[in-house]
């Protein structure tokens, strides 16, 4: 009897402390309607009608459902606090169920009870697409995507064109006008070296950390630049005329040192396996360690290319990583490789001119002519998609779960 009235006595005392630590809050009921989830690429976004007054905590879990009594059953649940409504829970692997659950509590007082529990399954981007809002990059063509971090600390999309068209963002749907002085037009932007760099006509390269201020930097050339890539130690832009320049900061370029090819250089990629790819105009395919020294391989086709594109893939069964490479054209034309070195062509159809090609696990996405885009798991077997745009499309990015692409007069369009 002694040792249960020290344990009762124990119990009232870490109960009284944690009444203490929650400020002597209490509990709130529910958002009113419960929540939504809505399923998006490795991430879904919980959605409710907030009470300003309240204080929401998400739990979630691997499960087929979840409630605030069974947290204990769940070893493996999330708990989130203090979250608002829209909140996107991310790091979720595809494929898999979770079930979501919210409670509300005033002044940090202890849960209420919590909402029904809402299953989501996580998919891939890339079959559904939205418009972007409209008019807000403006009536240029658009070429370049880039994400990054400026110096007020948040995420930013970049979006470059003609003129020196430049646009900046937060979700990649609605866009806010750069003012700048340049007026040259601008092919391709990056993030890299903790700033943006843009590149474009008669060998224009700009850099920017707060996207306020953009500076000319030297680009020892007057050929017009397409493409950007980087290592993280080195940036590389490619150009009209065979023209390869890098950088170790952004700001100073040299000159690549051996080009085999005065074709014009339209994209440029830096692959899983640490190699460098270039492709260009009548079938152009190079190939460098370094991002200095350049050796030409036959493309087996033609056609002028666009875009070239990697991915890393985990084979579970050898513990080993394996590589492909993607690279498109016009006439529908995508080539194939799985060393960098040898490659297979194939045509897609309809055959519009392909601008644009990115990868992300499990995934390549390309897009082009007439507003055009194709999904493939494998690279080889490919299939078209819907962007609810008709004007062609130039650039394209992955990155917080989304695909965007931007084209002829200032279209751009999403998906999630």
């Amino acid at each position: 009897m002694l040792f249960q009235s020290i344990r009762l006595k124990f119990v009232a005392i870490v109960a009284s402390a944690l009444v203490c630590a929650c400020g002597g809050g209490s509990s709130a009921p529910p958002p009113a309607g419960g929540i939504t989830v809505v399923p998006g690429d490795g991430q879904v976004t919980v959605s409710w009608t907030p009470d300003t007054n309240v204080q929401y905590w998400l739990f979630y879990a691997a499960a087929a459902s979840i409630s605030t009594a069974s947290l204990t059953t769940l070893p493996n649940h999330v708990d989130i606090l203090n979250v608002t409504s829209p909140f996107v829970v991310s790091g979720l692997t595809n494929g898999v169920t979770y079930s979501f659950t919210l409670d509300g509590r005033y002044d940090g007082g202890p849960g209420g009870s919590g909402t029904p529990s809402v299953s989501a399954v996580p998919r891939l981007a890339g079959a559904n697409w939205a418009a972007g809002t409209s008019g807000s990059l403006g009536s240029s063509d658009m070429h370049g995507l880039a994400f990054g971090t400026a110096t007020d600390a948040l995420l930013h999309y970049v979006a470059v064109g003609n003129g020196g068209a430049m646009y900046q963002g937060l979700d990649g749907v609605g866009w806010t006008a750069i003012s700048h002085t340049y007026t040259a037009d601008l092919n391709a932007v990056m993030y890299a070296m903790s700033k943006f760099v843009a590149v474009g006509a008669a060998g224009t390269i700009l850099y920017s950390t707060d996207l306020a201020t953009w500076t000319a930097a030297s680009s020892s050339t007057t050929r017009t630049l397409n493409g950007l890539a980087s290592n993280g130690a080195r940036v590389v832009a490619v150009g009209d005329g065979g023209t390869i320049m890098t950088s170790t900061d952004g700001i100073i370029w040299t000159a690549a040192t051996s080009v085999p090819t005065s074709a014009n250089l339209n994209g440029v990629a830096l692959t899983g396996s640490g190699v460098w790819l270039a492709v260009g105009s009548g079938g152009t395919l190079l190939t460098s360690a370094d991002g200095l020294t350049w050796t030409a391989l036959n493309s087996g086709t033609g056609q002028d290319l666009r875009g070239v594109a990697s991915m890393v893939s985990y084979v579970a069964s050898s513990a080993l990583y394996s590589y492909s490479y993607v690279a498109v054209g016009d006439g529908g034309t995508i080539l194939t490789s799985v060393d960098a070195t040898t490659w297979t062509r194939q045509i897609v159809s309809p055959g519009n001119n392909l601008q644009a090609v990115v990868a992300k696990t499990g995934q390549w996405v390309a897009v082009g002519a007439g507003g055009v885009a194709f999904t493939s798991l494998d690279g080889i077997v490919w299939t078209k998609q819907n962007t609810a745009a008709t004007d062609d499309l130039f650039g394209l990015i992955y990155s917080q779960g989304q695909y965007l692409a931007i084209g002829k007069n200032g279209v751009s369009t999403y998906s999630r």
